[in-house]
């Protein structure tokens, strides 16, 4: 007897990043553009040098606010992971170098055997390539301000500890409140890029005067190719709010609300995906030298604007959120849709199927994403058929 695949529910969650503590330790440092965010780094860095000053005995304590500069991350995710890789790299590179420049003193072969050594030792760290060469930049350091006394070496230890906490306390003093609008923008862009890709299919089939020639394709296989990077983008931003959620206090209320922002994606992904499908067909089938496609282009340029239609109402208008206007009008066009692409398909199969298998192939297409569009707005028991979806958004 045959074993029945488990079924999951359609949460969505596995195009959600897993937050592991392994995966901290390869945090970046991303970019930061508002200026609320640099006045923060400006002032806990100026903090950290004050403390470090007063606190350390050490020379200026330069390796507190060196550390509360490269900690600093946009979330309290990143702000995580940035201090995990920053405080262990800096540490060990100031220990190992302390102990080396007090043992063979400053030379060219010295500096060369430390910065070897140092670079082989962060090469099989699982940091990312800042965290690695945070090693060897703090070994630099320490014979830039020369061989001291081990309790001076110490202290240098102390800073870089003093720093990474002053930088994790500027980040939740307040955290910064994630932002699901810059998600939503993206999801937005990517819903635009889909309806106005289904407009420029119907507009171009059949507009051409002459054959296109071979090797060449329709304009709007440019637009099919960047949905791809719509979607990227979509992703990415989806990963950058549940980063912004996690250890953050300020995202307690907007948690329950990822789950619903990942089946959207993923749904609308699908989409896409089936879409580039039908753009990719109707190119190699529609102004063409030889033989014309049973289903005519006029016909297919009909189907697209109705699924157009079909998409606006599923997806929402331009500016508004990526839902459903209207579940009954949804079923309602859907139902329109489908009935019309059946009745063709079995007006072009009634006599020799052979002579009409792409056509009828291309509707079976369009069909595909008029029931992915039905289901768009419905939150599935994980009784639905399985959809496409982006390559790499696996849990």
């Amino acid at each position: 007897m045959a074993l029945e695949s488990p079924r999951h529910r359609d949460d969505g969650r596995e195009i959600l990043p897993v937050l592991r503590l392994s995966d901290v330790l390869l945090q970046r440092p991303a970019a930061f553009k508002s200026p609320w965010q640099a006045l923060r780094i400006a002032v806990a860095v100026t903090v950290s040098w004050a403390v470090g000053a007063w606190i350390s005995p050490s020379t200026f304590g330069i390796f507190a606010p060196l550390t509360t500069l490269m900690v600093i991350g946009a979330s309290p995710w990143s702000a995580l992971g940035l201090s995990v890789q920053r405080i262990l790299g800096t540490a060990g590179g100031v220990l190992a170098a302390s102990v080396w420049v007090n043992w063979v003193d400053i030379s060219w072969w010295s500096v060369l055997i430390a910065m070897v050594v140092s670079l082989l030792v962060a090469s099989r760290l699982p940091l990312s390539l800042g965290g690695q060469f945070q090693i060897p930049v703090a070994v630099l350091f320490v014979f830039a301000l020369g061989p001291g006394s081990w309790d001076r070496d110490l202290w240098r230890i102390i800073d870089v500890v003093i720093g990474g906490v002053i930088g994790i306390l500027a980040v939740y003093l307040p955290p910064s409140r994630p932002k699901p609008e810059k998600f939503e923008a993206a999801l937005q862009s990517y819903r635009d890029d889909i309806c106005e890709l289904l407009s420029t299919v119907a507009a171009e089939c059949g507009s051409h005067h002459t054959p296109i020639p071979a090797g060449s394709s329709h304009g709007f296989v440019v637009q099919s190719r960047d949905l791809r990077t719509a979607a990227e983008k979509a992703r990415t931003e989806l990963v950058t709010l549940a980063e912004s959620h996690a250890f953050n206090p300020r995202g307690r209320r907007l948690r329950s609300d990822l789950e619903d922002d990942a089946i959207r994606l993923r749904r609308l992904s699908g989409m896409g995906v089936q879409i580039r499908g039908i753009s990719g067909a109707a190119n190699l089938q529609y102004d063409r030298g030889g033989h014309a496609p049973a289903l005519t282009a006029q016909r297919f340029a009909s189907l697209m604007a109705d699924l157009e239609q079909l998409a606006r109402a599923t997806l929402g208008g331009a500016g508004t959120p990526v839902r459903s206007e209207s579940v009954a009008e949804v079923d309602r066009l859907a139902d329109l849709l489908d009935t019309r692409l059946r009745r063709i398909a079995d007006e072009l199969a009634a006599d020799r199927p052979g002579d009409v298998l792409e056509s009828v192939s291309l509707l079976g297409r369009i069909q595909y994403v008029v029931r992915q569009m039905r289901g768009f707005g419905r939150i599935s028991t994980g009784e639905d058929e399985e959809e496409d979806t982006l390559p790499g958004m696996v849990r």
